[in-house]
Formats: structure tokens, sequence, C-alpha cells
């Protein structure tokens, strides 16, 4: 060690002695190296202040001499290099999130239907003839080239799908719905992909009007979940595959719903219980049961599946039931009845664009196909046991998770988030569907 030290110290010389406390430290690193830094790599600062003579280095080892120069001139021209580099604007983020608001007056007008500023029936491009007096969406994931976001369809609909997508199969209203649009400083919204924002109805629009109006300083997308439905509607279920897939996804957490997932009363009854209590009436009223309810409902009504579907309890039974099987139905999951699967498969055929957005919404949040189901047909007038309180949904939708947290802890920037996002997302989908179903 004190052979290498030596000869370490013996190969470094420095010719800056005016100015050697201000290069100590670099010429310790020098010490504990087989070579200097060359002064470009110093503080341009540090350098400027130095005259030529004084800014010579020079530094030898076994295997080469060096000797670097640098003048004030040289590095003032540097200087002005670097700092015009980095005046240079940075490539324009057209992300969302944290992009500063850029409008001062959101309101709605009355606006025609997306599907008529198409051209013509054949246009399978998409192509819609929008005004030039409208606004970019700056609403951009999976549509900006960045990976904001994946599973998002590029391809634009064509007039005819929209048009069967988006025209909304009301329940309690059978009048010509009435279109609007949403404008930013009086300029006509799109949407990410381009076509037209026009919603049927005049609270719809009023709400997203609200949300974008609420956007103080720069634009969060997470407090916009109705603008988020809509336009998923619009730009990703009018398109045939993508919601063929969103069919196909929705019908995979019928397979494992979570609430055909129940505790074993045995090993552990509290958690048994409160599954009862928000999960009993949901399974009577997907399987038609008449039982004590039958003043609520009854076969022709109410909305269901007419069928019981499968039901694992405990995590042994789970495990089994759940398994891959070898025969026809080869896929995993819960083995339900084939009438309960072609009558759900049928229900989400039925649906429009709007409430597909809506039950693919409360599905994935809640983990369940069962309690999406009950939430969309409550709000379409068929009864259910959410149809009038959208709170007991969210509380059939965590169930287990509530147990968990007051047994462990709430732990916080996580459980709270999701008790949070949870709620959000379920009320904002069923916003949007009463906002349709029961437009002028």
């Amino acid at each position: 060690f004190l052979k290498a030290s030596r000869r370490t110290s013996q190969a470094t010389k420095i010719a800056i002695s005016p100015y050697y406390s201000t290069f100590q430290s670099s010429v310790a690193l020098a010490s504990s190296s087989t070579s200097l830094p060359a002064p470009s790599l110093l503080p341009s600062t540090m350098i400027s202040s130095l005259s030529p003579r004084q800014t010579q280095i020079t530094y030898s080892n076994r295997n080469r001499n060096q000797s670097y120069f640098h003048s004030s001139t040289a590095s003032s021209e540097s200087a002005t290099t670097t700092s015009n580099k980095s005046k240079t604007p940075p490539p324009r983020d057209t992300r969302m999130a944290g992009r500063r608001r850029f409008y001062k007056v959101v309101d709605i007008v009355p606006s025609s239907p997306p599907w008529e500023h198409f051209p013509s029936e054949s246009n399978g491009n998409g192509g819609a003839n929008v005004n030039g007096n409208t606004v970019d969406n700056p609403i951009s994931a999976g549509v900006d080239g960045t990976d904001s976001a994946t599973g998002i369809s590029l391809e634009k609909p064509s007039r005819v799908s929209i048009e069967q997508s988006l025209t909304p199969k009301k329940s309690t209203s059978s009048s010509k719905s009435k279109w609007y649009g949403i404008t930013l400083d009086g300029r006509t919204m799109k949407t990410p992909l381009g076509l037209p924002l026009s919603v049927p109805s005049l609270p719809l629009a009023l709400s997203i009007a609200s949300e974008w109006d609420a956007q103080k300083h720069t634009i969060q997308p997470a407090q916009m979940p109705l603008m988020t439905l809509v336009c998923t509607a619009i730009d990703q279920l009018t398109i045939p595959s993508v919601r063929s897939s969103t069919i196909e996804k929705l019908m995979a957490y019928l397979k494992n719903d979570t609430t055909c997932y129940w505790a074993d009363p045995t090993e552990d009854r509290v958690l048994y219980r409160r599954q009862s209590r928000s999960w009993d009436e949901l399974h009577k009223w997907v399987e038609g049961d008449n039982g004590s309810d039958s003043d609520r409902y009854s076969e022709s009504d109410n909305g269901g599946l007419n069928c019981r579907p499968a039901k694992a309890v405990g995590a042994g039974e789970g495990l089994i039931m759940s398994r891959r099987r070898k025969e026809k139905n080869k896929s995993a999951g819960l083995p339900h009845d084939e009438k309960l699967l072609l009558q759900a498969r049928e229900f989400l055929k039925g649906c429009d664009g709007w409430t597909l957005a809506a039950m693919q919404n409360i599905t994935m949040e809640a983990k369940s196909f069962l309690v999406g189901m009950a939430v969309v047909r409550g709000v379409q007038g068929r009864y259910g046991p959410f149809a009038s309180d959208t709170d007991k949904a969210v509380v059939a939708s965590r169930v287990e998770e509530e147990f968990q947290i007051e047994n462990w802890g709430l732990v916080e920037g996580g459980h709270d988030y999701d008790r949070l996002n949870c709620s959000i997302q379920i009320h904002a989908a069923t916003v949007l569907m009463e906002s349709i179903v029961t437009a002028d």
C-alpha cells in the first residue's frame, strides 16, 4: 500500500500554486487514482476565473505525459454553448397529467351526434368532419407515442359502428336524445383520437364541464372520472374489435367473481358473516329467488340471470373448483352453469357503449361481474340490491379488504387511496348511466 501510494504521489504534478487550495479536492481525487481529471471536467465558473497560464495542468504517469490548456475565452465559449443548449426548449409533453390549465372559460353548447360529423357511411378510417373552431383534447394517454397507457387501440371507428354503439338504449325515456358538447374558451373539445366530444345528456355535459372548470393550476386526470369514461366510450368501445375484447375480459371476471369465493364459517365466522350481509341479497337477485323478497323481485322483472352461480367455500374448495379443467371449458375459473354464462354474455352484447364503459369500470374496480351487473340493472330500473344505494355496492366490493384493515391496520397512502378510488369510480359510472337514462 505504501509503495503504491508513493508511486501515485510522484506521478502527480500540479502547476497552479496560487489556486492550490481551490483545487485541493481535485488533487485529492487525483492522488487516489492514476490520472487527474482534465480541467474541462471541473466547474466552468472556476476555470473562467483563471488566466491562461494559471489554467495549465500537467500530469504524468508511467504510460503517458499529457498537458491540457484552457483559457478564459475558450471557457466562456464553452459556457455560452452550454447555456444555449440549456435554453433549447424540451419536446412538448402532450400527456395530460401536470399540464397547466390553458383555458379560462368552460361552457356547453348544443351539438349533433358524433356520427353526423362523418362524410359517408362507408368511411372506414374514421375521418370525422369537425369544424375548425375546435380544441384538441389534452387527454392523450396511449395516443401520444408515450407509454402513458397500454391496451389503447388507435383504430378509428366507422360511422356505422359509432351510431350503433353510442345510440342510448333508454329504459325510462323514449324521447330522442339531445346532444351537447363541451367548449374551452368557445372552442368545442374533441376526444383524444380527434372524434367529436358529444354526449346525449345535459346533466352529463354539465358534469364534465364542471370537472374541467375544477382544474385550477394544472390538469389532474384523477379528478375527471366522467371525462375518462366518456372518452373511453367514444374512442374505444365504438371499435368492434375493442368491444368484443372488452366483453371477453368482463366474462373472465365472472369466472372468478369475488362474491363467489366465501370464507369457511368453521374457520373464520366473522368474515363469513360480513360476506353474508353484503352478498346474500346479491346472489338471491342473480338467482331470481322469490323467497322473502317476492314483493321486490320476480323472475319477470328482477333483471338477474335466473341461475345460481357456482360458489366456493373456504380456500381449499376455491382452489379445487377454480382449477383449469380438461373438459370442453378449458379455461380456469369457477364452473358456472352454461345457462348463466350465456345469459351474461347476452346482457353484455345488449349494452350500448355508455353502459359497457360503466360496466367495465365497476367490474374492474369491484373485481366482480355480479356487482357491476346489479348496479347497471338498478340504474336501468330493473330493481336489484343496489338500485337505490350505490354505497352498498362500494361496501360489497370491499368486504375482505376492509376486514383485513380492521385486523391489521390501515396503510396510509395505500389502503386509504384504494378506498377513495373505489368509491369514486363506482359512483362516477353510476352518474354516467343515470344521466343518460333519465335525460329528456
